[in-house]
């Protein structure tokens, strides 16, 4: 039998009523874990190394990012490097505001038996898509799928760049060293923006299922989601008609349908 799959969840030290709550149904569901301590963007710490990441790289090749966002990029980079580290094969990353049911044990558990199921230079997406304006945007086929303890995940085809958040995720070494070569090389970017992963090499596919739920953002539970409001807040939006945006959602659905049976 090989070692337990690595759970890694990212939590601030702080917020012990998240921990408690993640804590729980993991241990309800027979999970082992481990937490990452998150970077806080009010912290000195993550003052210092923005400082430090700003000194060795001036580049800014993926547009400005709010501090919260900054922070967050810190703590996955961080996850990745003991990833790297530790000399590990495949792990599991979570964020600590996310839910789910026996099916995620289910997934581990088959996974600590083997990973032998899983591609290389693929991240696996186990959901968290809720409340994001690309929800449902991007297609899944129906015949490139994996089966990990019962649980179908399907490549992610049409717009894959579209699978956003990065709650809930299953990378392996290549992914970890790729993602922080990137970021040596071109500083700062957002975590889950598959796109750039995608185009810079990170990975090669995306596979995708829902079976991890991340709440609605608002400004209330959310410091990333307050800070992107501010960032966003001078956006100009193009103003289209009802029509036009109907027909624009009908055109976008059938092109995911049919990008499913690729």
């Amino acid at each position: 039998m090989n070692k337990k799959l690595p759970v890694f969840i990212i939590s601030l030290k702080s917020d012990s009523e998240r921990r408690e709550k993640i804590a729980k149904l993991l241990t309800d569901i027979n999970i082992d874990y481990n937490f990452f301590d998150a970077i806080d963007y009010r912290s000195d710490l993550f003052q210092e190394k923005k400082r430090d990441a700003l000194s060795n790289n001036t580049q800014n090749t993926y547009g400005e990012m709010t501090e919260p966002e900054m922070a967050c990029t810190f703590s996955h980079l961080a996850v990745y490097q003991q990833i790297v580290d530790r000399g590990l094969e495949w792990a599991l990353i979570l964020e600590d505001d996310v839910t789910f049911d026996h099916r995620l044990a289910d997934v581990v558990n088959d996974l600590s038996q083997s990973t032998d199921s899983l591609r290389k230079k693929c991240t696996y997406v186990l959901g968290g898509q809720q409340g994001t304006s690309e929800y449902q945007l991007f297609g899944l086929s129906l015949r490139d799928i994996i089966k990990v303890g019962g649980v179908r995940l399907r490549k992610a085809t049409y717009k894959k760049h579209k699978v956003t958040r990065a709650c809930s995720y299953i990378v392996d070494q290549h992914y970890c060293q790729q993602a922080l070569k990137l970021f040596s090389t071109h500083g700062f970017y957002l975590v889950d923006d598959r796109k750039i992963l995608l185009d810079n090499g990170v990975m090669d596919e995306i596979y995708f299922c829902d079976i991890v739920t991340h709440p609605i953002v608002n400004t209330v539970n959310s410091h990333l989601e307050n800070s992107r409001i501010d960032k966003n807040k001078n956006v100009k939006i193009k103003q289209r008609s009802k029509l036009m945006i109907y027909l624009l959602r009908l055109r976008y659905k059938l092109r995911v349908l049919l990008s499913s049976f690729s």
